[in-house]
């Protein structure tokens, strides 16, 4: 049976008493000082990006915390549960055997929920002994897992995902689950004030697939190839290099001075149509097989693409090689 989306007033009271049950919730005040904001997709059914994950650190006194915000931005969905993993090392994240996470197993979690937006904060200094400027560019491992649901116009529940916050999944194979790193940065006080932009989409130079946007490809035909990153259709932003090492097709992207990628697509075939495409020709980042999303500034970059049997053994391969990209505007 359909369930009703609750009205909001009483969404308010709801969220508020689930707040208190939180485990692992912090309520933190009289803040002096924060450090950066990492932002990355909040990704429900695998493919579809319904809101996102900001992660930040903040100093209280002599402690570190992290807070990690989950925020639907898409108007259909909700955030019904939530379930967050935070490690130093990524064998410490709950995980089977085969190394698919268990969400069931993550220490901080909210469940109950019908809303829009869910936060956590945890005392890094008590769990895991971090403090600033001790613990500066400490690299963190981060799982949040949620359960959404869609509404229709009515409030009624139609659809419910899986949604993971868009990083590296934890295995190939098995389901999708997907981790990210945060390195916590102890900053000093600064008379110059940055401030990260998207400036859009780059591809690695090469042909032009047949639909009317300008998304190009690769045809690889062994050796090492060295072509341009190209971004906004007119600018040169880095070096892309492809060669093969046994049976990986590897790719090395180095940008130049002042801009980084925040994800990058990679799809390998050996024939054209292999590539996820529309019915017009214009390509489906969303659907390639290779996929990375990066939290940290990231200048030089190796991806490591496994070839199957037909690829392994093809003289011709097709790359399409695509990546956002950002900069930083300080004044």
């Amino acid at each position: 049976m359909k369930s009703k989306l609750k009205k909001l007033g009483i969404l308010t009271l709801l969220s508020a008493l689930i707040a208190l049950s939180f485990t692992g919730f912090i309520a933190v005040t009289g803040s002096t000082s924060t450090t950066d904001i990492t932002t990355v997709p909040l990704i429900a059914g695998q493919y579809y990006e319904i809101g996102k994950v900001e992660v930040r650190t903040e100093v209280v006194g002599s402690s570190l915390y992290l807070h990690v915000k989950y925020s639907i931005t898409d108007p259909d969905w909700y955030l019904a549960e939530a379930h967050l993993a935070v490690a130093t090392s990524l064998s410490d994240i709950p995980k089977t055997k085969t190394g698919n996470p268990i969400p069931g197993l993550f220490p901080y979690k909210a469940e109950g929920l019908m809303d829009r937006s869910v936060e956590f904060t945890i005392d890094l200094t008590e769990v895991f002994g971090l403090t600033c400027p001790d613990s500066n560019e400490t690299a963190l491992y981060i799982a949040a897992h949620a359960v959404v649901v869609k509404v229709d116009e009515y409030g009624y529940t139609v659809r419910t995902e899986t949604a993971w916050g868009q990083g590296t999944r934890f295995t190939n194979r098995g389901n999708w689950g997907m981790y990210f790193n945060y390195t916590v940065i102890c900053k000093e006080e600064c008379e110059t004030h940055c401030i990260r932009e998207d400036v859009g989409t780059a591809w690695a130079n090469g042909e032009n697939f047949p639909g009317g946007s300008w998304a190009m490809y690769v045809v690889y035909t062994g050796g090492t190839h060295v072509t341009d990153l190209i971004l906004g259709q007119y600018y040169d932003v880095g070096d892309v290099t492809i060669w093969r090492e046994g049976n990986y097709l590897k790719v090395r992207i180095v940008m130049n001075e002042g801009y980084y990628p925040s994800v990058i697509h990679i799809h390998v075939a050996t024939i054209l149509s292999g590539i996820p495409q529309t019915r017009s020709g214009n390509p489906q980042v969303g659907l390639f097989e290779y996929q990375v999303a990066f939290t940290n500034d990231t200048s030089d970059y190796t991806a490591m693409i496994p070839l199957d049997d037909a690829e392994s053994a093809a003289s011709t391969l097709y790359v399409a090689i695509h990546a956002g990209i950002y900069t930083y505007i300080c004044s």
